[in-house]
């Protein structure tokens, strides 16, 4: 299903972890290695300290050069992002990371297409930007992370398609957590794509044009 819609743009407002009905100001831009030594420092370490984050020992200052130097390699284009939220001393602050692959072979073999994949996602822990950095509603991110690889699939001709693969470290929670964003799961008897070394262990998630579009669209007001 071809996309007819004129580009969309990134999502500029967030609900509120805390309070769903309020809504935070947010901002999308390419990431670059201040922005991972920053979330580094002033992050990582309370991150680690955090038994369920899957995300507990990603650096970011490593992962941003590798992911492009390995895709390099296979001649695809990475695209790292970063959403900054609105703090209550009206400063934005990184609260969101992202690093994606353009070209990405789409997961559902029986569609010998290309996609969005989305590598690492990482949102700051709301209890932190509360307690560090004043912000009292930190914005709840996850489906944001998900609609800017959509987004970026549609506008670059991917109509939409997005894969992703949920770390072994985040468990069933992380699994659900992708469900309820609407993704739609892999089976796990399900063959992956030539070019995907990483066995199907039941983790992959993935979105076809139709459900990128409806998730799209039911973000469209907050554009």
């Amino acid at each position: 299903m071809k996309s007819t819609h004129e580009p969309r743009g990134f999502v500029r407002f967030a609900p509120s972890k805390s309070d769903k009905s309020r809504r935070v100001d947010i901002r999308v831009t390419d990431m670059n290695a201040n922005d991972a030594l920053w979330w580094d420092t002033r992050l990582g370490p309370k991150h680690a300290r955090m038994a369920a984050r899957a995300d507990r020992f990603w650096s970011w200052s490593t992962l941003l050069p590798m992911c492009h130097l390995v895709q390099l390699a296979k001649r695809r284009r990475c695209r790292p992002l970063v959403i900054w939220a609105r703090a209550d001393n009206s400063r934005f602050l990184r609260t969101g990371m992202s690093i994606l692959i353009e070209n990405y072979p789409y997961l559902d073999v029986r569609r010998p297409d290309l996609s969005y994949f989305v590598w690492f996602i990482s949102s700051a822990d709301s209890g932190v930007l509360q307690s560090d950095f004043g912000m009292s509603h930190p914005p709840a991110l996850v489906r944001i992370l998900l609609d800017d690889a959509i987004v970026l699939s549609q506008n670059t001709g991917l109509d939409g398609r997005i894969g992703l693969h949920a770390a072994a470290a985040g468990g069933k929670t992380l699994l659900k957590v992708y469900e309820r964003c609407g993704l739609a799961s892999l089976s796990p008897d399900a063959a992956l794509p030539a070019y995907v070394r990483r066995k199907n262990d039941g983790r992959f998630f993935y979105a076809d044009e139709r459900r990128a579009e409806t998730l799209a669209g039911a973000l469209d007001p907050s554009r």
